[in-house]
């Protein structure tokens, strides 16, 4: 591969940490992420999702969620939430289709973007979106770390 899962994942945590709406990143899952000590919130959760192999290729699906904390009497944050964080989505989405990534991966296709509210224990609202990046491989076999394997390629 052209990146490993940890140097994207590291992108996203670049990602997280440069944009100003967002005060917090966790890469796993959305509850082990809010029910930590201290989540400082605006957050960037990033959930990997069953990947796929092909030829010069690895899928590598997630879901991105930004969410932030609301207080249940005020209703009307939900609304403010939403669209922050539906913003928050759309900036990730037109960062990874900038140059910085093209010679390494590519975003599929239309990206589902579910809205949520009152999710965990927290009382978060937000956005998740469910992407979809195909990380370029050469499958170079040449720099496979075998010990005297014959492909019997010659």
């Amino acid at each position: 591969m052209e990146r490993t899962l940890n140097q994207i994942k590291k992108e996203f945590e670049i990602i997280a940490t440069q944009h100003r709406q967002i005060n917090d990143f966790f890469f796993g899952d959305y509850l082990d992420a809010v029910s930590r000590d201290a989540v400082n919130y605006p957050i960037m959760i990033v959930t990997l999702q069953p990947e796929s192999i092909g030829d010069n290729f690895v899928n590598v699906n997630c879901i991105i969620s930004i969410a932030d904390k609301y207080n249940i009497q005020e209703y009307r944050q939900i609304d403010e939430i939403h669209s922050d964080c539906l913003s928050i989505c759309k900036d990730i989405h037109v960062t990874f289709k900038q140059w910085r990534f093209e010679d390494f991966l590519d975003v599929e296709g239309t990206i589902a973007t579910p809205p949520f509210i009152n999710r965990s224990h927290d009382v978060t609202a937000g956005w998740t979106m469910n992407m979809s990046v195909n990380i370029y491989d050469e499958e170079n076999w040449c720099q496979i770390p075998y010990d005297n394997y014959d492909f019997e390629n010659n």
